[in-house]
């Protein structure tokens, strides 16, 4: 193998692509979840700020490795061509095509499986609310925030007249969840 600039900036950035990835995959530090568990109290701005460059930082590590995979696959196409000029036999005249219909199928592969991630990953948190609710005893209309989540991930419809309870109804039927129990108010004792 000679030396070729190509392939150094293509291993180049398939170590820099690595790096970054490599730094943004944990968002959370141990010393986060202990200071979480323990109702200690977390600064939530500087762990959203944590959280927004390490999503650039995938971001940054996707586009090196994808560069440095595009600059690997050209030389292989390249060396295929020359191989068979060298054969005498036509090779690889469009280069360009090879590589693009190669780039297109893995993305729609890529494209594929984030959706099937995308389902079993609404589907696992549905089941662990479901769980929680049932066993623990949620109160799941407590948290707006969490019936309108599981709402939308369950296209439950939110009429304009909804109210929490009445939207929380909707989603615990969706869930095949039992209703939920009435509130308790506490009489106050006569005099």
């Amino acid at each position: 193998m000679q030396p070729d600039p190509i392939r150094v900036i293509a291993f180049s950035s398939l170590i820099l692509g690595s790096f970054f990835m490599m730094k943004s995959i944990s968002v959370m530090t141990p010393k986060y979840v202990l200071h979480e568990l323990l109702d200690f109290k977390v600064n939530k701005s500087r762990f959203f700020r944590k959280y927004i460059s390490q999503r650039l930082e995938s971001v940054i590590g996707f586009m090196f490795l994808f560069l440095g995979f595009v600059l690997q696959l050209y030389l292989e196409v390249q060396a295929l061509g020359e191989e068979g000029r060298r054969a005498g036999t036509r090779g690889f005249g469009n280069w360009w095509l090879v590589i693009t219909i190669t780039v297109v199928a893995m993305l729609g592969i890529a494209f594929v499986l984030s959706r099937v991630t995308r389902f079993f990953s609404n589907k696992v948190f549905v089941e662990q609310v479901r769980f929680m609710v049932e066993t623990h005893g949620f109160p799941l209309e407590s948290d707006e925030g969490l019936v309108l989540e599981l709402g939308r991930v369950m296209r439950v419809p939110h009429d304009d007249d909804d109210t929490v309870e009445s939207y929380a109804a909707k989603v615990r039927a969706k869930m095949r969840l039992p209703a939920a129990p009435a509130a308790r108010t506490r009489v106050p004792p006569r005099r």
